[in-house]
């Protein structure tokens, strides 16, 4: 009764995936850079194209190593300060910003606490529609450009409460 019991119990929890510093052989502060040499370095050895004539369990085997070395890596990510090796669902939790913390983000960037609740004039709203479009075949207002300049403009005039406001920095 109680293998039973224990049974039902360890199939309804999860199966942790393996620790992907140990699968690579690397101490938990490692680089990502050691992190991908060590991979690269199992690699070589184990790739299906390098095994060889080798018997078929002996590929399998070099596989599966492979497999599981190249799904340890894919779990890491490079930290973008110190160059670390991450767990890649660390950095992902810690990017998810809670309902508090957009507010609070919102408010600081705009001086507005409520980012539902703007009284937004469809005349200027169409001037920057149309500023889009004219710029969009140039690349002005992609991400990494003027878009974000813009929005950053628009941001601290309305929270410097220029005379005009966001309607100054568009003209």
């Amino acid at each position: 009764k109680i293998n039973h019991v224990y049974n039902s119990f360890s199939s309804q929890t999860k199966k942790r995936p393996p620790c992907p510093y140990k699968t690579l052989n690397i101490p938990k502060d490692s680089s990502y850079s050691h992190a991908k040499k060590s991979f690269l370095k199992i690699a070589m050895k184990h790739h299906p194209d390098t095994v060889g004539n080798e018997c078929e369990e002996t590929r399998q085997k070099s596989q599966q190593i492979f497999m599981k070395c190249r799904s340890a890596l894919e779990m890491l990510v490079e930290c973008e300060t110190t160059g670390k090796a991450l767990l890649k669902t660390d950095v992902e939790e810690a990017r998810q910003m809670t309902n508090e913390e957009f507010d609070s983000w919102f408010e600081k960037e705009t001086g507005h606490s409520n980012p539902f609740n703007f009284d937004l004039d469809p005349e200027l709203m169409r001037e920057v529609a149309d500023m889009h479009e004219e710029m969009e075949s140039s690349h002005g207002l992609d991400r990494d450009g003027g878009m974000w300049h813009l929005a950053s403009l628009i941001s601290s005039t309305v929270k410097s409460g220029k005379e005009g406001g966001a309607a100054s920095v568009l003209k």
